[in-house]
Order: C-alpha cells, then structure tokens, then sequence
C-alpha cells in the first residue's frame, strides 16, 4: 500500500469514529446537608459549560465487586432539570415527576459512585456528564460525614475509603 492509499485509510477511519469517543466526564462536586451527601456541579463547570441538563442520577456501592446500585432516578422522555451549582440533589430525595429506585441507607466506610447523566446544551461540548465518589465516616455523636473523594486522591483510584481523613484526625 503506498503512502496516499495509507493516508486515506487513516483519515476515513478518524472520519467515521463515533464522536463519543472523543467525549469528556467532568467531575461531580459531592457535598452534605444534615450528614446526607448531596450532588451538583462545579462553580467552574457551571462557568465552562453554562447550565448543563440532568435525565437521570444514579448512585452505586463500589465497595464491592460488581458495584451495586443503591439509588437512582430518571426523567422521563425528554424531560430534564437544570443543574445550577447552586442547586444540590439530595441522597434519596426524588424530583417532582421523576421516576426512581427506592433508596437503600448508605453504610459508613463504604465507597460509593454518583453518576448525573446530563451534559450542556451546546453540541459542541464533549462533557457526556458528571461522575464523583464519596465515602460516609462515623463521627463521635453517632451521626455520619460525608467525605468527597477527588480524582487527585489515591483512594479514587483504590476505591477504598482513606483510613485518616482529617474528620477522622480531629476525632
């Protein structure tokens, strides 16, 4: 095959790949209201991508093996809600006209997953949705924190909940 034949094989190969594969996850931003962990997005996705729609969130137990989904909804059809940075969706907590899972109680030293299927509406964007992790601690009065886990953390990729996080130092 001379060279004009190769190139042209390779541009019709990249011509034809499915754009997916060129997609981008942007990072959930993982909080808590009353020890209950709470999703949204970014400040700074919400800045770099505008108001980006949620069709679904779905949260999973990654402590084991194959991951175990303990909660999610779904809009449906083509219904979606606006994801503001500001606007938090809390654990079990199911948005109106939403069909969902019933919400299993989460367990401390467990790693879970969160999953907002939404994406912004300018095509252009490659963002395909927003994926976290977190990890729930006991704390002294028998209640639970939520610890969000960041992509730069070992324990993301271990999936094991830090042993010294620094809820658990001031302990």
């Amino acid at each position: 095959m001379n060279h004009r034949h190769l190139i042209l094989c390779l541009l019709a190969t990249l011509t034809s790949m499915d754009a997916s594969a060129w997609s981008r996850m942007a990072e959930a931003e993982i909080s808590s209201f009353k020890g209950i962990p709470c999703f949204t997005i970014s400040k700074k996705e919400e800045r770099r991508n505008g108001t980006p729609m949620l069709g679904a969130l779905m949260v999973y137990d990654i402590s084991i093996k194959p991951p175990v989904e303990v909660w999610s909804f779904i809009l449906p059809g083509a219904t979606t809600l606006p994801m503001h940075a500001k606007i938090c969706y809390l654990y079990g907590q199911v948005p109106a006209g939403a069909e969902s899972t019933a919400a299993t109680m989460l367990k401390t030293g467990r790693m879970y997953s969160v999953f907002l299927n939404g994406r912004p509406d300018d095509p252009s964007d490659s963002t395909r949705g927003y994926k976290g992790k977190f990890c729930l601690i006991a704390t002294a009065n028998g209640g639970q924190q939520v610890i969000p886990i960041k992509r730069d953390m070992q324990a993301w990729i271990d999936e094991i909940c830090p042993a010294n996080t620094p809820a658990q130092k001031g302990q």
